[in-house]
């Protein structure tokens, strides 16, 4: 049964290009489904993962991993489409990069990485997801573009909130040879 998270992370993965290909051939329907299902599933994973008492650091790892391909690939094709504007999805990559850039950093140092979920992280990711399924639902004619800069706007600032607390928090704790980092990176 502790594998089960791991399972729904993994399978979050391989929608991932089946999504990218419902919406490269304007099968927008389909494509707001299977990205909704997506989106739930990340829920579902870490849930199930606390209520098992199975969590992992590979299935941080993996979930993290899961989330940020669903994310980043759905802001890349609404960007070539039009819908959104091509600074978010580089505020966003930029983020992935510092705190990837921090990660690896201490696995180098052998520094001791101790997952810790923060709630602008969690945030942050949940109206990503939100963004991505209002424009879904614009792409099939079940909303206007209307707030889409409001949602962007949020998504800003918890991104740039969430990089000022990674680096703090970085910062903090490097010293002692110790790192909190969120599993929702």
């Amino acid at each position: 049964m502790n594998y089960i998270p791991n399972i729904i992370s993994g399978l979050r993965v391989l929608l991932i290009p089946v999504f990218v290909i419902l919406l490269l051939n304007s099968n927008y329907f389909n494509a707001l489904i299977l990205f909704i299902i997506m989106g739930l599933s990340d829920a579902l994973d870490g849930i199930l993962a606390r209520y098992l008492k199975c969590e992992t650091l590979f299935g941080a790892y993996l979930d993290a991993v899961a989330d940020k391909m669903m994310i980043n690939i759905s802001f890349y094709i609404l960007c070539i489409m039009d819908i959104l504007p091509l600074y978010i999805i580089i505020l966003v990559l930029a983020r992935d990069l510092i705190i990837l850039t921090a990660i690896v950093i201490n696995y180098r140092n052998k520094a001791n990485i101790i997952l810790n979920p923060i709630f602008i992280s969690k945030l942050n990711t949940f109206i990503q997801i939100i963004l991505v399924i209002y424009c879904l639902l614009f792409l099939n004619k079940m909303a206007n573009l209307t707030y889409v800069q409001d949602i962007i706007n949020v998504i800003m600032i918890t991104t740039i909130f969430s990089i000022v607390e990674y680096v703090y928090n970085y910062k903090k704790n490097y010293t002692f040879k110790s790192v909190r980092y969120t599993t929702d990176i």
